[in-house]
């Protein structure tokens, strides 16, 4: 990592701050505040680069709407980035940093296929380099075709911008489609509203009603390992190995897997050197307590020593030169065999953390080829079974072609283990993107594996924003869409320890994303099987999961919208389950319900709530 706490997916100055969808029905209005862009600028603003995509833009009549004109995009081409055709629109108002904002537009529209629902993105950024943003947020037009949906992204400006220094930016190039954006609106409240109070404004007036879930048991997706964590304090200096918030999360959750920091830089600090001190020591004594409890454990390097990496420390985007391989390959086996022989520890599979974009250490996909090629006999010369990831890549849209060229050749196969990345972008990415990991994975029968999972790589960058219910709330969706999107079997969050944490700095006082781990955990457990849900209305999130052994029913319901009730369909006759209920006004409420004879529990769907149903065995 180049920053204290999480590195970006994107470049590291990309300040992805929490913004969060609000699905309203048609025709609902958001609160009001003061315009940020003019009120015709959709409709004037030219797009750019549309000979990118081969793409057209036109103004349309609009009838039934609270907006008589939309803008029309229709993109011919397929593009490497989803910013290759895109809508900017410079702010006419001042905005200063921490005011809270609103942005709201209507989205329709098909893919050129017409089989899926159109897609953009919405960008509140500043209009020059370093491009930082304050909200970044994807949106999917209803899956009937010629209905609107109202997107609602409540965000906090990262920055203070004099008028025409940020920017609103819409993004289309999402493959082949048409896709209409209506009534595009970025409103500030100052300081007078919480963002939770404009966030809660907005869902009270979109309230979701009855929704009819069906579980699928007979629709089989991945088995899981389980729900994990990363474990990276030593990596960052730390000389313990454990932290309060780290023993809080190993005796209140069931870890399933870790990650833990290899901190290279302190063990090897001169060639051929390698100390079992300080830092190192402490990486070690983590790893002996995980392998005491039975976690199976990932190893990955973030940071080089100068002598090896060169540049200067914490530096992104460093390669390492192919004189240094061996010496690298050597510190790297080295302590492996030390933890193994000293500390008793397997350390089932090593990575290179996010070396598609570096950090620290980047490799070309040819180029960690040549190294795996390298490593591999000299790991198996040592009786060391450790196997390499195939990729930990730093966002899921990067994985598929950063990984199949490794997948692909035949001398790297005796190497590798599953396919790694991380879902920094699970709020974002295409549908297809992420999908088309699960498919990789399936080509060359590799497991998937998240491990770091997280909704925002610069969460950091906010004032704690750890305790917030936004947070729970989007973490909950971006694990939901990452497992039933990409046959993820392993979500390891960034982290278990004090970084990124689910409890107070003192391991006292756990946070409601804390609660929102818990619940998700006993959904899915060790040795659960995905299954199929079906929801009649797509803004509710759902997913479930068979148990191992008597074939229990467990549920994930995310409700990202207004309150409402769920009619869940599927459940075994007269076997209790268990309900937990999440929202920002409290977590984990339960209760228990039997099935009655057509099978149905009818459980409530407070507003923007988290909710899981467990059936006994």
């Amino acid at each position: 990592m180049a920053m204290r706490l999480h590195e970006t997916g994107a470049p590291a100055w990309a300040a992805l701050l929490a913004a969060t969808v609000v699905v309203m029905a048609v025709g609902q209005t958001p609160p009001d505040g003061s315009a940020v862009i003019p009120d015709d600028a959709l409709l004037t603003t030219p797009v750019g680069g549309l000979e990118r995509t081969a793409a057209r833009s036109e103004v349309i009549g609009v009838s039934g709407m609270p907006f008589s004109k939309a803008l029309r995009v229709t993109i011919n081409r397929d593009a490497p980035d989803t910013n290759a055709t895109q809508l900017t629109i410079l702010n006419s108002a001042r905005v200063e940093r921490g005011d809270v904002m609103l942005a709201s537009f209507y989205i329709r529209g098909r893919s050129a296929s017409g089989r899926d629902p159109a897609q953009a993105m919405f960008l509140f950024e500043r209009a020059t380099s370093p491009w930082t943003k304050s909200a970044s947020q994807g949106a999917s037009a209803p899956t009937e075709s010629g209905k609107w949906r109202a997107v609602h992204v409540p965000f906090r400006a990262a920055e203070s911008y004099a008028p025409g220094e940020a920017m609103a930016s819409m993004r289309f190039a999402f493959g082949p489609q048409t896709v209409d954006i209506g009534g595009l609106e970025v409103r500030s409240f100052g300081k007078s509203q919480s963002l939770e109070e404009v966030v809660a404004m907005a869902s009270a007036r979109s309230p979701i009603g009855s929704v009819t879930v069906t579980l699928k048991p007979e629709q089989k997706a991945q088995k899981m390992v389980g729900l994990g964590g990363n474990f990276c304090q030593p990596r960052y200096g730390a000389t313990e190995p454990m932290d309060a918030v780290g023993r809080w999360n190993l005796d209140h959750l069931k870890v399933a897997h870790a990650r833990v920091g290899i901190p290279l830089n302190w063990w090897t600090p001169e060639p051929n050197v390698y100390k079992d001190e300080a830092q190192a020591h402490a990486s070690f004594l983590l790893m002996q307590e995980l392998s005491r409890r039975r976690i199976p454990i990932v190893g990955s390097v973030w940071e080089g020593p100068e002598w090896m990496l060169g540049g200067r420390r914490e530096q992104m985007g460093r390669t390492l030169p192919l004189d240094k391989y061996d010496l690298c390959i050597e510190a790297i086996a080295r302590y492996l065999v030390t933890a193994r022989d000293k500390y008793g520890v397997t350390v089932e599979h090593f990575s290179f953390n996010e070396a598609d974009i570096g950090v620290n250490f980047r490799f070309t996909p040819a180029q960690i080829a040549e190294f795996i090629r390298r490593a591999g006999p000299r790991f198996r010369a040592l009786g060391l079974k450790t196997k390499f990831l195939v990729g930990d890549t730093a966002n899921g849209m990067a994985t598929v072609n950063y990984c199949r060229p490794l997948l692909t050749e035949a001398t790297l196969a005796p190497y590798l283990g599953p396919i790694a990345f991380h879902c920094w972008d699970a709020l974002s990415a295409p549908d297809k993107q992420y999908a088309a990991i699960a498919a990789l994975g399936r080509e060359f029968g590799k497991p998937v594996w998240c491990l770091e999972a997280g909704h925002d790589a610069q969460l950091w960058q906010q004032p704690n924003p750890w305790q917030s219910w936004e947070n729970a709330l989007r973490t909950a969706l971006a694990y939901e869409r990452t497992i039933r999107l990409t046959g993820a079997t392993i979500m390891d969050y960034w982290t278990y320890q004090d970084n990124y944490p689910l409890v107070s700095r003192d391991g006292k006082t756990p946070f409601p994303v804390f609660h929102v781990m818990a619940q998700m955990e006993r959904v899915f457990t060790q040795g659960s099987t995905v299954i199929a849900v079906t929801t009649d209305n797509e803004d509710v999130r759902a997913l479930a999961t068979l148990g191992p052994k008597t074939g229990r029913l467990a549920a994930l319901i995310v409700n990202p919208s207004g309150p409402g009730k769920a009619k869940v369909k599927g459940f075994a006759q007269a076997k209790p389950v268990r309900i937990e209920i999440s929202s920002s006004d409290a977590q984990r409420r339960s209760s228990t319900v039997a099935p009655g004879a057509d099978r149905r529990v009818t459980v409530e769907l407070p507003a923007r709530s988290v909710v899981t149903m467990v059936q006994s065995e």
